[in-house]
């Protein structure tokens, strides 16, 4: 099933804006690049993900002891 989408102009450049369902079915971002052969075929490059969780990072975390000083040392700004 086709979509008609319009050009429209932004800034110099035109721009497509993509329908939410199109985007979606083919987890296209905010800056993902897509390519466009011959107007027939809309291929997007999947989003990355990131390779690091949260939970994985803060895993070895402590917190800094309670007496710890953040006291302004020499002519630093209070």
């Amino acid at each position: 099933m086709a979509t008609v989408v319009r050009v429209r102009k932004w800034g110099n450049s035109l721009a497509v804006r993509l329908p939410k369902q199109f985007v979606e079915q083919r987890d296209i971002v905010d800056g993902s690049a897509i390519e466009i052969d011959d107007l027939k075929t809309v291929r997007a490059k999947p989003r990355r993900r990131s390779p690091y969780k949260l939970k994985d990072m803060l895993k070895n975390y402590t917190r800094p002891p309670k007496d710890l000083d953040f006291a302004p040392v020499g002519r630093e700004m209070a």
